[in-house]
């Protein structure tokens, strides 16, 4: 594969930032398909991520879209999920998947860390930004909401998984010219 200009990489960052700035905004106040629009923003920095040598441009992009949806955002409940996880999960994969071999390892791996994360968003978003994330959750019991947790997480990985293999294979060479 050919190699692609610095100029670019840092273009494909910016219009990934944009693009992720618009989805968690539009997550925040609009009513209806908030989480479609927080996996569409997860799936943001994968681009810049997936070029070689693009791993500085997704983390400028994931921080450039956590400094403007500081301000931007009127919910910062999006904010913290985005920061905490939503973000930052394309670099976790990219990094587990390439360091963990067997597939079923690296699954758990994941799941390990993101049932961390989820720990980070309840409790952290709580204290850092004065909101009750628990009180926001169905009145269900913790065996009901944990299980819920892990089987949308597997869901998400899945879908998550299918997505980047769909822009890799089909639509990276047709968005990102090449010399």
């Amino acid at each position: 594969m050919k190699k692609i200009s610095a100029t670019t990489k840092l273009t494909l960052s910016a219009m990934s930032t944009a693009l992720s700035v618009v989805f968690l905004y539009a997550a925040s106040v609009i009513p209806t398909a908030k989480l479609a629009l927080c996996f569409l923003t997860s799936l943001m920095p994968w681009i810049p991520l997936r070029e070689r040598g693009g791993f500085a441009y997704a983390l400028m992009s994931y921080a450039a879209t956590g400094a403007i949806c500081f301000f931007l955002i009127p919910n910062k409940l999006y904010f913290a999920a985005y920061i905490l996880f939503f973000g930052c999960y394309g670099m976790i994969k990219l990094g587990i998947d390439s360091v963990i071999r067997d597939k079923l390892v690296a699954f758990a791996a994941k799941l390990i860390l993101c049932n961390g994360l989820a720990a980070l968003v309840i409790f952290g978003a709580g204290k850092l930004f004065s909101l009750d994330i628990i009180a926001q959750l169905p009145n269900y019991p913790l065996y009901i909401i944990i299980p819920a947790i892990e089987i949308f997480f597997i869901a998400y990985e899945l879908v998550f998984t299918l997505c980047v293999r769909v822009f890799d294979d089909r639509l990276r060479n047709v968005i990102i010219t090449r010399r």
